[in-house]
């Protein structure tokens, strides 16, 4: 257990908000100050230095506390976004600067380029999905039912409606959590998969059944993780850390330059984590445990056909 006059308060804080973005809702002012050795009165003050710097905590019916991640969102899009008028007068700007016209067309290029959803490094920043998530956040406040149209699954290969209940949004890692009416269970969703988001009048029936599971770094909700130890080569680390970001936060350097070790709790099932070793197995992953996962994959090569 990390010990306060171990790591030091700087130390603590950083490593509280990681525990809290990445298990929201797992964790008691009591239980993180058990886990980090101190008194639950500066696990108190703590919180505090977080709604001082602008991070909101909320907290469930049990007292478990998770970051409030979408208020900012709303705020966010309107400083990153310019109005067809506000693109006007920057271009009207241009027109009038005592330039070439070789540059005042570059420079209009640029200002186009920058709204360009297309070309905008983080897909959870973009305009349009921005408003998805204030609608969700909407909704969640709201106690309301959502319709998600046009939401395109992969494990039914369809595309179709869905009425939910939103309950957990998270749009830097692309998830939903939501209690799907006509299932009649939790499901997770991929934000970026929704065509469009609308709102319901019909409050929420169904809040009872609303659990918040844990996600992984491939971005798989389940509360059944298993810790998974990996060994990659420089090859491996970066096929991995650049299809699946979260990972990242797992690996850490080794002795020997050429490797590098990955460390996380996975879902039991294996789901991304499969993929990426038997796609990429060429470039040296060594699985150091669990034997669960060596068996897992062996049984998948067994299945293909060729």
């Amino acid at each position: 257990m990390p010990k306060d006059n171990e790591y030091g308060p700087k130390a603590r804080l950083l490593r509280i908000m990681r525990a809290l973005m990445e298990s929201p809702y797992r964790f008691t002012k009591k239980g993180l100050a058990t886990r980090y050795g101190v008194h639950p009165d500066t696990i108190s003050n703590d919180f505090e230095v977080f709604r001082e710097i602008g991070l909101e905590l909320d907290r469930d019916e049990r007292h478990r506390y998770a970051f409030v991640v979408n208020r900012p969102y709303k705020g966010l899009e309107k400083l990153l976004f310019f109005s067809e008028e506000e693109r006007q007068l920057i271009h009207q700007a241009i027109d009038n600067l005592m330039t070439t016209p070789e540059k005042r067309a570059q420079l209009k290029q640029k200002i186009h380029s920058l709204y360009d959803y297309s070309r905008l490094g983080y897909s959870w920043l973009r305009k349009p999905h921005l408003t998805k998530v204030d609608l969700l956040e909407q909704a969640r406040k709201e106690k309301r039912q959502v319709v998600l149209e046009g939401y395109r699954s992969s494990n039914s290969n369809t595309v179709a409606d869905r009425v939910v209940e939103p309950y957990h949004i998270n749009p830097s890692e692309d998830t939903l959590q939501s209690f799907d009416t006509e299932k009649r269970a939790p499901r997770h969703f991929r934000i970026s998969r929704i065509s469009r988001v609308r709102l319901l009048d019909t409050p929420w029936q169904y809040e009872g059944h609303h659990v918040v599971q844990l996600t992984d770094p491939f971005r798989i909700v389940s509360n059944d993780q298993v810790n998974v130890h990996l060994r990659l080569s420089v090859g491996a680390f970066n096929e991995l850390t650049e299809r699946y970001p979260l990972t990242r936060s797992y690996i850490e350097p080794t002795e020997d330059p050429a490797y590098f070790d990955f460390q996380c709790n996975v879902n039991r099932n294996f789901y991304g984590l499969t993929n990426f070793i038997l796609g990429f197995y060429h470039l040296d992953i060594q699985v150091i445990a669990p034997e669960e996962l060596r068996k897992h994959l062996r049984a998948e090569v067994e299945k293909m056909q060729f």
